[in-house]
């Protein structure tokens, strides 16, 4: 899709039924799905095989080649009845042309489904492996000389973006531990802002999953019934926005009053696109967020101001 939503490159591929999206390149020369039994590469009019069992991640790397998270599996039984639960989990390092898995990595972390966050330039993968009201860890993937280096980057919280540049990465809370927002330097790791829901004036503030980049200098923020927080780079407030207007007019508000879409992610500095729900079969909307007083840096703009999404 382009930045207005719109498809540009359509593929109609044969798949199992079960088949989940893991993975394509922008345009769709590369596919990569699962039916839970196995990873398939879908290129060059090719279809082929990895076995590897219970995917839920597939990242493609420069050089040719593709980084799968996966668990281990075991077969447990309870009250006569079998069941898989998951063990372990494991990053494999696959080579696209022949789907042959030239390495692999052990992660920390038991009963967890990993989703990623690609570095933009460097071929660095974020990973974050959720595991649910446990908490989560975050790891850092490499890939050096066909060999995955893993290391942990932080725990307890949730990776959500890397700046447009990739030198800072955003971390949201996870909801079972605190209620801070943190960006990290890049490669360094070192802790560049943080921002406190206790540091807002309002009550009752609390962070969701979601939060993006909208560029170096703009950072967009989720809370639960409190709506969307627009933030500097360095996380210092500047507006609070809602979407309430009616959607046949794609208007919003910056604006003391606020609700919260079910998710969002950014497509440009000054646009975004957000998940309204409301039963609708397609719910996502762009909205583009104008200039604000409180860009300066003095704190969020309570003004109500119409926008044209």
């Amino acid at each position: 899709m382009d930045e207005q939503l719109q498809p540009i490159h359509q593929l109609v591929l044969d798949v199992p039924p079960a088949a989940e999206l893991l993975a394509a390149s922008p345009d769709l020369a590369t596919v990569v799905v699962t039916d839970t039994r196995r990873v398939v590469i879908m290129a060059t009019g090719r279809t082929i095989p990895v076995e590897i069992a219970a995917a839920d991640s597939a990242t493609l790397l420069p050089g040719g080649r593709l980084l799968v998270t996966a668990p281990t599996l075991e077969r447990l039984e309870y009250k006569g009845r079998e069941y898989d639960a998951k063990g372990e989990h494991l990053v494999f390092l696959v080579d696209l042309d022949s789907g042959h898995v030239l390495d692999q990595a052990v992660l920390d972390a038991v009963d967890a489904s990993v989703t990623t966050v690609p570095h933009p330039h460097d071929g660095s993968v974020v990973l974050d492996a959720a595991m649910g009201q446990d908490g989560a860890s975050i790891y850092v993937a490499q890939v050096l000389n066909d060999r995955i280096e893993v290391e942990l980057v932080a725990e307890n919280v949730v990776a959500a973006s890397f700046a447009p540049s990739g030198d800072r990465l955003l971390l949201m809370p996870h909801p079972s531990f605190d209620n801070e927002i943190s960006v990290l330097e890049w490669p360094s790791r070192r802790p560049l802002a943080r921002l406190h829901a206790d540091d807002l004036a309002i009550d009752d503030v609390v962070f969701t999953l979601y939060g993006c980049f909208l560029s170096d200098h703009r950072i967009l923020l989720d809370t639960y019934e409190h709506g969307l927080l627009l933030c500097s780079g360095e996380l210092s407030p500047v507006a609070w926005i809602s979407l309430n207007p009616p959607l046949d007019t794609s208007d919003a508000e910056v604006s003391t009053v606020r609700a919260s879409p079910a998710a969002m992610f950014g497509v440009a500095e000054d646009v975004f696109a957000a998940d309204l729900g409301g039963g609708s079969p397609l719910p996502w909307t762009l909205w583009r967020i104008p200039p604000s007083r409180g860009e300066e840096g003095t704190g969020p703009d309570e003004a109500s101001t119409t926008l044209t999404g």
